[in-house]
């Protein structure tokens, strides 16, 4: 049988696992990458999800691993993925899905459900591949991923691949295939509406890919047709376990060559590019704030806000150097380095942190669209943790699922 039928090269048609006769509001939950400073998020979700199904108990929340228990929590991941698998609650297509995601606030993402080959990925910088990282990867944080995808049986992903499409070539045809509805129905915890349809004409499809391919080469001269927009790690993680698997002559190597990810447009109304805030714990703001000033060099005023009060800090003026100067201040100042530094997604997170009276919390402006994929061309990946597709709430919810094991 083979794993992957119809191919562009780079993207491919998944075969693609849905779950069936359950409560899908509980089966899917947004990404593990999220709420890292609140676990009870996590624990008021596990709550309600209960002993039903639920793509929860097949994932491993960030929040969760510090806690010692990380083996037990991987080896009930791999029990719940068998026992999801065999028990009947998945259903299997081999299409394309067409995805609408309506946020509370009324604006709709879309997006497609496709496979991408990881021999055409690279994480690492100055790399020329034709999907590459837009962020700086910390191998540090690819263990645990390795550690939970090189044992499991399926993939569920979290994973948003950016196209710089300005004529909307792919979902043109896209939105001219769309078939039978797979899924339609209210997010969990604020997430919104998801809608999933099979897309029909796949051949369509690869065909708009190999036209957007040729485009890019014609605006850029580059090589590059997909950018890591969100999942980074867990991709690279992904890839980690393919050159892995080769090496090792796994046969299960050709099912893990792929990757299932949500491709999106940059130009699409529903995206917005979110800052990543910064919070320290274990730090006084005040001071905090005191020592970054001494080396800033920038003309924007921002602040850093710690147990309510609010203490003025200059950044250079451009997001993305601002974050690449608070960053090499995070990583070397011995004050920073005493307490712990997390990555917050969502203006409202950021603003309750800056309350706590052991917390420096800095909110960070947002990064502009226009140039994006210039950027990455000329430089490479930015500056780790620069930019997030949306509020924590708009992030990708794990839905669809991919076998990726020996059953």
């Amino acid at each position: 049988m083979k794993v992957i039928s119809e191919t562009h090269g780079t993207v491919a048609v998944p075969k693609v696992l849905i779950p069936q006769n359950t409560d899908l509001n509980k089966w899917s939950v947004v990404a593990c990458d999220q709420f890292t400073s609140d676990k009870n998020y996590w624990d008021n979700l596990s709550d309600y999800v209960g002993g039903e199904p639920s793509a929860l108990r097949l994932i491993l929340p960030e929040c969760y691993l510090d806690c010692g228990d990380e083996t037990s929590r991987r080896d009930a991941i791999n029990t719940a993925m068998r026992k999801y698998y065999l028990g009947g609650v998945f259903f299997e297509t081999e299409a394309f899905i067409a995805v609408k995601r309506e946020f509370k606030s009324g604006k709709v993402r879309n997006g497609l459900i496709a496979a991408i080959d990881l021999a055409d990925y690279d994480y690492r910088a100055g790399n020329k591949a034709k999907i590459r990282a837009t962020e700086g990867t910390v191998e540090e944080r690819l263990p645990p991923r390795v550690k939970i995808r090189e044992q499991s049986l399926l993939e569920l992903p979290h994973i948003m691949l950016l196209m710089d499409d300005p004529e909307n070539i792919v979902f043109s045809a896209v939105e001219k295939a769309c078939g039978e509805t797979l899924y339609n129905f209210e997010l969990n915890c604020g997430g919104g509406r998801i809608n999933g349809s099979a897309v029909s004409d796949s051949a369509a499809v690869l065909n708009a890919f190999d036209k957007l391919y040729e485009s890019m080469q014609k605006r850029f001269g580059d090589n590059l047709l997909l950018m890591v927009g969100d999942g980074n790690h867990s991709l690279a993680a992904a890839k980690k376990c393919y050159e892995n698997a080769v090496k090792a002559n796994d046969p299960t190597a050709e099912l893990k060559r792929y990757a299932l990810c949500e491709i999106v447009n940059i130009y699409d109304d529903g995206i917005d590019f979110e800052p990543i805030h910064r919070a320290v714990f274990g730090v006084d703001a005040k001071e905090f704030a005191a020592r970054l000033n001494s080396k800033a060099k920038g003309k924007s005023n921002a602040a850093v806000k710690g147990g309510g009060k609010k203490y003025p800090v200059w950044l250079p003026d451009n997001p993305i150097d601002a974050v690449e100067f608070l960053q090499n201040f995070l990583n070397t100042d011995s004050l920073v380095l005493s307490g712990k530094t997390d990555y917050i997604h969502g203006d409202d997170v950021i603003e309750k942190l800056g309350e706590r009276d052991d917390c420096a919390a800095v909110a960070l402006a947002p990064v502009p669209k226009s140039g994006f994929t210039e950027y990455i061309i000329r430089h490479g990946v930015l500056p780790k943790k620069t930019f997030s597709m949306g509020q924590a709430e708009e992030k990708r919810y794990y839905l669809e699922a991919r076998l990726i094991g020996k059953i």
